[in-house]
């Protein structure tokens, strides 16, 4: 009889093992792996548990890249009367110069892809890329000689150049300014408490 009941038990838990393991089989995996996740931390196995805790450090570094990217600043460049926006990055250097702000600037063409313009005080670098591949619409910071630069050519990757933001409005106004032209770069007014 003990025998008919240990024979009858171990059938019963075969049954029972093959029904969770197909239970498991049909789970999406994003659930088998939470169901997993939460057999190794019963089970204490950290490994999972670890991964997890550092599945959410990546998601909150995501969240910390959203919210940096809400910091980034409007300014106006004024030409000839005319408004055209560029949006400064919430980096050291293009904060720097949000600081200094208003500028009064003289830009002059620079090898058919760029105006430049020199500046009489020096941008901190620290911290920056060592070079960037800049597109139409970048607005730059060349380091070694001090300029920025609107790029209205794509061109490639240059070293210490860094991109401080882009121009949101008036790139074919600055493609087609043939002669060196002045302008004063300022925060825009912004809207609202």
């Amino acid at each position: 009889m003990k025998k008919g009941i240990v024979t009858f038990l171990g059938w019963l838990l075969c049954f029972g093992l093959a029904a969770c393991a197909a239970w498991q089989a049909e789970l999406p995996v994003d659930e088998q792996n939470s169901y997993e996740e939460q057999l190794d931390i019963q089970n204490g196995n950290d490994s999972l548990a670890t991964q997890a805790i550092q599945h959410q450090k990546a998601e909150s570094s995501r969240d910390d890249t959203k919210i940096s990217e809400t910091r980034e600043k409007t300014v106006k460049l004024i030409i000839d009367g005319q408004e055209l926006s560029v949006t400064l990055y919430d980096t050291p250097t293009a904060n720097a110069l949000y600081d200094m702000l208003p500028l009064e600037l003289t830009f002059e063409d620079f090898n058919g892809i760029e105006k430049i313009a020199y500046m009489d005080c020096e941008l901190p670098t620290e911290g920056e890329p060592d070079g960037c591949d800049p597109d139409e619409g970048d607005f730059c910071l060349y380091a070694p000689w001090g300029n920025l630069s609107i790029f209205y050519q794509d061109f490639r990757y240059s070293d210490a150049l860094i991109k401080l933001g882009h121009m949101d409005s008036g790139m074919e106004m600055i493609n087609n300014m043939n002669e060196d032209f002045s302008a004063t770069l300022e925060k825009a007014q912004t809207v609202g408490p």
